[in-house]
């Protein structure tokens, strides 16, 4: 049974299967008020913890004033804003930090989102910093359509502030944060929707 993280919504529970060796999460409990939400955790069955914030960073703090936040609205949660290239700038994003690392037998990770037609990136991080590698993949969206997309690890590069670097492979168990990223060097109002992220 595969591990699905209905991301930002609801409560999470998780099991494991003896059959399949897959993992399952339902239930993310997220507080979007404050952009808060419950931390992921995969050692217990039962996982709500104190909740803890989902980041935005955009490029403001390099002087840009692109914008985005995230809301919540009943089973689906969308990260939104506005992309501006002025002042140097032309990226959002937003990373929430998983409370342990995925099992070892984990291989490839799966998203279920609803675009606008723009170009976004999943980033995967191995460390809690702020300012850090990130290892990420680049997908296509297409305008009010949901996709289901499933990555593994060995197709995500590792960049640091935008330029790909020379990094250790990336292993999906040790993940710590998750994240999407736009920089698609396109102005305008974006819009990306989640119902879930799976992993197996």
């Amino acid at each position: 049974m595969p591990r699905l993280i209905p991301s930002l919504i609801g409560y999470i529970k998780m099991f494991l299967s003896a059959k399949t060796k897959r993992y399952s999460a339902a239930n993310i409990a997220l507080l979007i008020g404050s952009l808060t939400m419950s931390l992921i955790s995969y050692a217990k069955p039962l996982v709500l913890e104190t909740a803890d914030k989902w980041n935005i960073i955009n490029d403001s703090v390099m002087g840009g004033i692109s914008t985005s936040s995230i809301i919540n609205d009943g089973d689906i949660a969308t990260f939104s804003g506005d992309l501006s290239l002025e002042r140097n700038g032309g990226f959002a994003s937003t990373r929430a930090s998983l409370s342990s690392p995925l099992p070892p037998e984990v291989q490839q990770i799966k998203i279920r989102v609803k675009g606008d037609g723009r170009e976004y990136q999943l980033r995967l991080r191995t460390d809690d910093k702020r300012d850090s590698i990130a290892y990420t993949r680049p997908f296509k969206t297409e305008k009010n359509q949901w996709l289901a997309l499933s990555f593994h690890a060995k197709e995500f590069v590792a960049v640091f502030r935008g330029r790909t670097i020379s990094a250790p492979d990336l292993r999906l168990d040790n993940i710590k944060q998750v994240g999407f990223l736009l920089a698609d060097k396109q102005p305008g109002k974006f819009s990306l929707s989640f119902k879930a992220l799976e992993v197996e």
